[in-house]
């Protein structure tokens, strides 16, 4: 296991790399079919010392999230990851950014309560705000009815990532009676066998990311004591967490393309095809799009240094749309320049081509490009937002 006092290596990198594109490639048309998450990858990940990236030192992680010591770390990790399965990607993304969420807003009770004992072992967390029918991100049909000694809550979560597998789901609701998300957005700790509490699974079914197993989770009149209450309301908005969230998609986009990109270069190559006009253009209209990428999100991750949070988070969304867009541009002509063969099971290209489908749409990059827009005018804008 990594000693978590050592700073991440170049070596130990190149070695995840290898790892995740012989081993995760490898097993991701099980997972994908099966429709299973990875935790195999998962814990193969935790013994290198690498899963739980964004805790700090103190409490027995990597202190590599945005505001860390090494505010690279846990996206490179994440990229380098989806070199090989972007699946396992997303939900060691998830369990992270939940992580980061937990440590940094809660009070020394949970520390000891939640943070240490699962930053000790392997663990899995998740996330979740979602909700069907949704229509903004910060306003919830969820509710929570105080009680004493804690809180009373119902409502129904949908794409909770991890949650199969999860020892603790941070929940959003709101808080019955008040209108104001500064005011009633409410993040609850809940773990799998409180009473009233149901994860559904069957229902996750997409066409691509089919083994980052994201629930439904049901919750019939929860007791929800004090002691799994994270923050204060309001605090998410006022934090700006959501700003925070930007560049591990952008992670994700940039390391699934980086991983198809390679395997094509490597197979255009045995099947001697690189001195094929065409095939050059291609692979260098390629390279030129993920450079950008590339850049983006290196200035990007350097932006969180300024002190300027808004201007790291419009950055941050830019390098997250150049990603997507850079994605899009690598299928297309992956997809065309490849063939038909390498469309068959035998090759990983159709599950590449279903993941960055079906991932990159989670974020709306019209709408990211019309805040960068207004941002760039003068008006209104708020840079935290993923829709």
């Amino acid at each position: 296991m990594l000693d978590p006092e050592v700073v991440l290596t170049a070596d130990t990198l190149k070695e995840l790399d290898r790892h995740a594109v012989e081993v995760f490639r490898t097993r991701a048309a099980a997972h994908e079919e099966s429709g299973s998450l990875p935790l195999e990858n998962l814990k193969e990940i935790h013994a290198r010392g690498l899963l739980h990236a964004t805790v700090s030192r103190e409490n027995g992680g990597l202190d590599g999230s945005l505001k860390g010591s090494d505010p690279a770390l846990f996206l490179q990790l994440l990229r380098t990851i989806c070199h090989g399965d972007a699946s396992t990607g997303h939900c060691f993304q998830v369990h992270n950014h939940a992580f980061w969420l937990l440590e940094n807003l809660a009070t020394p009770d949970q520390v000891e309560r939640f943070v240490r004992p699962l930053a000790s072992r392997f663990s899995l967390l998740a996330t979740v705000g979602s909700e069907p029918d949704r229509v903004d991100m910060y306003k919830f049909s969820t509710k929570a009815r105080r009680a004493d000694g804690g809180w009373r809550v119902t409502g129904v979560k949908n794409f909770a990532t991890n949650a199969p597998a999860a020892d603790l789901v941070i929940a959003f609701a709101a808080i019955d009676g008040v209108d104001d998300y500064f005011q009633n957005h409410l993040m609850l700790l809940i773990e799998p066998d409180m009473a009233g509490v149901t994860i559904e699974d069957d229902w996750y079914r997409p066409n691509g990311m089919r083994a980052a197993r994201s629930s439904v989770i049901r919750l019939d009149d929860v007791f929800v004591p004090d002691l799994h209450i994270l923050g204060q309301p309001g605090d998410y908005p006022r934090g700006r967490w959501q700003g925070r969230m930007h560049l591990g998609f952008a992670a994700n986009y940039l390391g699934t393309s980086e991983g198809l990109f390679d395997w094509y270069v490597d197979y255009a190559r045995a099947r001697n095809k690189g001195a094929n006009p065409l095939t050059q253009l291609r692979v260098g209209e390629m390279r030129i799009a993920l450079d950008a990428a590339r850049a983006l999100f290196t200035q990007a991750i350097a932006a969180w240094g300024s002190g300027d949070v808004v201007a790291a988070e419009l950055a941050s969304m830019s390098a997250k749309s150049a990603a997507a867009h850079a994605a899009f541009e690598v299928v297309q002509k992956v997809v065309h320049g490849a063939g038909a063969t390498a469309q068959f099971d035998a090759h990983p290209l159709g599950r590449f081509v279903r993941d960055l489908q079906t991932h990159v749409i989670h974020a709306g990059h019209d709408r990211t490009a019309q805040i960068l827009g207004q941002a760039a005018l003068g008006e209104v804008f708020d840079s935290t937002l993923q829709r």
